[in-house]
């Protein structure tokens, strides 16, 4: 376990266990170093006698540690839709909140996750995928603020194996095993190749990541010192949810800022388009950009950041090779060969690749709005289209629509239009999505 300076013996750490097999771990080896910590459990609701049973498990294995135990239940889908959040965002500032008000009232000194090795070659995937090579290649800090990872130089199968010679009890999540998601594809079919192949690449990824941020390090320095001079930043209560911040316009427009405004972005979760587009072109008032948490908006006196709305925003633009957040959903739209296209794949659509020189932008349902669907020679109006499906009209926005200059060419899991058929190319646009939650 790296231990850094931090100096674990003499100061109480928060423990985020969950009841999976990393935290569980990180637990035991606290308990068995003797390091002073108390454990903080949130039960999210979402997955009904699962999500119970897990903390159940971490309360008895607490009580017969003799280690304080704080758990927290909440009905994460309500706190979503009363603050307009996805799941994932919603559980995040949930959980991160939690951690904090915990550290508070106990008066402890750092809060400990157990990521390890795989989590940070996994996220480097992850955001590679998403054209986020700035945020890849950084990795997951080993500290940042009061938060802490011990295990992050640890690979996954030493606190498997840790767990089975010290018979350490803990709860598998049944979505764990699924390929369904993106994060569960890496980790159960790209990672064990890759290891087979090349053994150490998660050492010698974590060795480059290290390079990278300390390369950034002393420019960043520089730019702090104006970012925070210059900048106004609102957070939450718990001092980690970011609710608004105000970039002038003097800032943004100053060359000399762009890389470190890049980075800040870029870690962020704005892709590479987004990002140049901000930063090399003229902004018009009313301008904004989407991504996975936050939002940016263009005004009179320069850019205000804060946390994405899921409502609020109608209009977006989409651009080939990159992923984009609309909704509650992650909508993903690529160039691949032609022989990888399969239509009996669920949610996705495939279009002729000349769609990737469109400007294309997706936005919610508008009165009037039509589309020519696939296999007619006519229109339909949209909103036909669901009531045909039997959509209730609270329902219409959450199918978000395709637009290629005016037209219409595909609702999202409804229909498709007569548009950008896919023909005899060799490569196609594939278009698909998944829920972020």
């Amino acid at each position: 376990m790296n231990l850094q300076d931090w100096q674990l013996e003499r100061q109480l750490t928060v423990l985020a266990v969950s009841g999976g097999v990393d935290s569980m771990v990180l637990l035991h080896v606290f308990k068995q170093l003797n390091f002073p910590c108390v454990v903080a459990h949130v039960n999210f609701g979402l997955r009904g006698s699962e999500s119970d049973g897990d903390t159940d498990l971490v309360i008895q294995t607490c009580g017969n540690l003799s280690i304080p135990c704080f758990v927290k239940r909440i009905d994460t889908k309500e706190f979503a839709t009363e603050n307009n959040l996805s799941i994932q965002m919603a559980a995040r500032q949930i959980r991160y909140a939690f951690f904090q008000e915990i550290l508070e009232g106990q008066k402890a000194h750092y809060i400990a996750t157990a990521h390890h090795q795989d989590d940070e070659l996994e996220n480097f995937f992850i955001y590679l995928m998403r054209n986020q090579l700035h945020t890849a290649w950084l990795g997951i800090p080993l500290e940042r603020g009061n938060i802490i990872r011990p295990l992050l130089n640890i690979p996954r199968n030493t606190i498997q194996e840790f767990a089975l010679n010290y018979a350490v009890a803990f709860r598998e999540d049944s979505s764990n095993a699924s390929t369904k998601y993106l994060r569960n594809k890496i980790r159960h079919l790209l990672i064990p190749e890759l290891k087979n192949e090349y053994d150490s690449v998660a050492d010698d990824f974590q060795f480059i990541s290290s390079l990278s941020r300390a390369d950034s390090k002393l420019y960043l320095s520089n730019f702090q010192i104006n970012w925070e001079t210059e900048v106004s930043e609102t957070y939450g209560k718990s001092g980690l949810s970011l609710e608004h911040i105000h970039i002038p316009k003097s800032f943004y427009t100053n060359q000399d800022n762009h890389s470190g405004l890049k980075n800040k972005f870029l870690s962020w979760g704005f892709t590479n388009n987004q990002v140049n587009e901000i930063l090399n072109n003229p902004i018009n008032i009313g301008s904004h950009w989407i991504c996975r948490e936050f939002v940016i908006h263009a005004n009179r006196n320069g850019l205000t950041i804060k946390q994405r709305n899921i409502t609020e925003i109608t209009e977006t633009k989409i651009w080939v090779n990159e992923v984009v957040y609309f909704g509650d959903f992650q909508i993903n739209m690529i160039e691949i060969n032609g022989d990888q296209v399969d239509f009996n794949e669920p949610n996705c659509y495939y279009f002729n690749p000349l769609i990737g020189n469109e400007e294309l932008t997706i936005r919610s349902w508008r009165i009037g709005d039509k589309i020519q669907p696939l296999g007619m020679k006519g229109t339909k109006k949209v909103s036909d289209i669901f009531i045909n499906s039997k959509i209730d009209n609270d329902r219409k926005n959450d199918f978000p629509l395709f637009v290629s200059n005016v037209e219409i060419f595909a609702i999202l899991g409804l229909k498709r239009s007569t548009h950008f058929l896919l023909g005899e190319s060799e490569t196609a646009i594939k278009i698909s999505w998944d829920t972020i939650n």
